[in-house]
């Protein structure tokens, strides 16, 4: 191809659209942690907790009159940024 188009040799691919790839002896490993790392420091969330299941299973939601009401926009934008 670089006989026939001019282009310049960047080295492997490391970054690319918001995705990061790591070479290592059994193949390439294709992660977004750079990108997971952003969203929460943009939502000041980089110091919570982990929690595989946000809600246990099979348990019955009630409305809760009482409780913080929700920025609607804040909340468009982190579910937006995880899909």
């Amino acid at each position: 191809m670089m006989k026939k188009f001019e282009m310049s040799d960047l080295g492997n691919l490391t970054y690319f659209l918001g995705i990061e790839f790591e070479m290592n002896s059994q193949g390439v490993l294709i992660h977004q942690r750079k990108y997971a790392q952003d969203v929460l420091k943009r939502f000041n969330m980089l110091n919570c907790k982990p929690k595989s299941t946000i809600v246990d299973t099979g348990v019955k939601l009630s409305l809760v009159n009482d409780e913080k009401e929700v920025n609607p926009t804040l909340f468009k934008q982190i579910v937006g940024s995880l899909r």
